[in-house]
């Protein structure tokens, strides 16, 4: 008999298993250089907050510290989708091959000084090829002349 049928008919002492499966962590992705967009889920109206502030860590440090003014949110019933962008000079401070956690939360100011924190994100970071670049000279550049060579 194929697993699928192994309790059918059903025992009287069977209890199904109906918890919620644990859902994947929330992950983002910094690559250092570029303009990073960042949407966070929160169960709650933020127009009926104080203010809220959007703080992301590398190491044991603060390092970007985004609040109401700098990000946008949309509101859908009594949730709250909160969108942060952080710009290629704040992403390349993330960067530099660091071995250092970044993570990512958010504070929330509520009526009568309650301050309330969201649940942690854990950020990958990744370097770009052209992180420690210089920018070319397009003075001298002729047009339709590129870099690269061939093998003859």
């Amino acid at each position: 008999m194929s697993e699928m049928f192994k309790n059918y008919p059903q025992p009287d002492d069977y209890i199904p298993n109906n918890r919620p499966k644990c859902h994947k962590p929330l992950c983002l992705d910094i690559m250092a250089g570029e303009t990073a967009i960042h949407t966070f889920e929160i169960p709650l109206n933020v127009e009926d907050t104080e203010g809220y502030e959007v703080i992301y860590k590398l190491g044991v440090e603060p390092i970007i510290i985004k609040n109401n003014y700098q990000t946008e949110y949309t509101i859908d019933n009594d949730t709250s989708i909160i969108t942060c962008t952080l710009y290629p000079e704040e992403t390349q401070l993330f960067g530099n091959n660091t071995m250092l956690d970044a993570k990512v939360q958010l504070k929330f100011y509520m009526p009568g000084d309650v301050v309330s924190y969201s649940e942690i994100y854990k950020i990958k970071l990744k370097d770009s090829l052209d992180m420690n670049r210089e920018k070319p000279d397009t003075t001298q550049v002729i047009a339709g002349v590129g870099y690269g060579y061939t093998e003859d």
